[in-house]
């Protein structure tokens, strides 16, 4: 029997597209997100601006954001060391330490300051000595953040919550009201809805998921839940991210 948020879900995307003039002719649409390369259908009438590790979907004052968050397991920041040796070795160095310097996500968020200040120190010995270090030392400082990197407790669903929310919603003034695990084609998300914590009214949304060892969050910006509710829920229900296999490089810093 469907859950009452799957029948809300329903109707709420079919009441979307059943307004669109010639509905079935509605194509998803293919967009790569930061590491995730995946196709949905973006609300009709809304503006959507694409900025690469983050999408923007805006009409009038509501907006929607879906963003790359970053590596979120050991798979994701060691296929980021990965590329950024490969742009070293490729005689990108420059590229390649802006890679790692810029490393961020839920797993090096989470963990104890003390175990990520271990982890970036043998980098931290070659940035200090950067103008004077030679193959041999790089080398050996990739392969040391590598063999770190099993040193990082691998998070939950549930501790992937945490980074998501302490970035994109301001506990100071909201609270957590509900939170939901959903399968939606495949990939499993956890939406979370807020509200004010004196009020309870001003609610909001967001969704999450780990994939390629990245997060993906889908979240509310701007604007009322009213107002926007019906996009929130189609645009999420249309997400369908392709295999990790099949995950895009995300580009090199310029």
């Amino acid at each position: 029997m469907p859950r009452p948020c799957d029948a809300a879900v329903g109707l709420a995307l079919a009441a979307f597209l059943g307004s669109l003039p010639g509905c079935s002719e509605v194509q998803p649409r293919a967009l790569e997100v930061g590491r995730h390369r995946l196709q949905l259908v973006v609300p009709a009438g809304w503006e959507h601006l694409d900025h690469g590790r983050e999408h923007l979907f805006r009409r009038g004052d509501n907006e929607l954001s879906l963003a790359d968050l970053g590596v979120a397991t050991q798979e994701g920041v060691q296929r980021e060391l990965r590329n950024a040796e490969s742009l070293w070795r490729s005689g990108r160095t420059a590229d390649a330490f802006a890679r790692v310097s810029e490393l961020r996500g839920a797993l090096l968020e989470i963990a104890p300051q003390e175990q990520v200040t271990a982890f970036f120190r043998p980098w931290d010995a070659v940035l200090y000595d950067s103008d004077t270090a030679d193959t041999a030392t790089i080398a050996a400082a990739f392969a040391a953040l590598m063999d770190g990197t099993a040193t990082f407790a691998e998070l939950s669903a549930e501790s992937l919550i945490e980074p998501v929310v302490a970035r994109c919603v301001d506990m100071a003034r909201r609270e957590i009201a509900r939170r939901e695990g959903r399968s939606i084609h495949g990939a499993d998300w956890i939406e979370i809805e807020t509200w004010d914590r004196v009020s309870h009214l001003s609610r909001s949304r967001l969704a999450c998921t780990e994939s390629g060892g990245n997060l993906l969050v889908l979240s509310m910006e701007r604007g009322p839940l009213e107002s926007s509710v019906a996009e929130f829920e189609a645009l999420l229900a249309s997400i369908e991210i392709a295999p990790a296999e099949a995950a895009a490089p995300e580009p090199a810093p310029e």
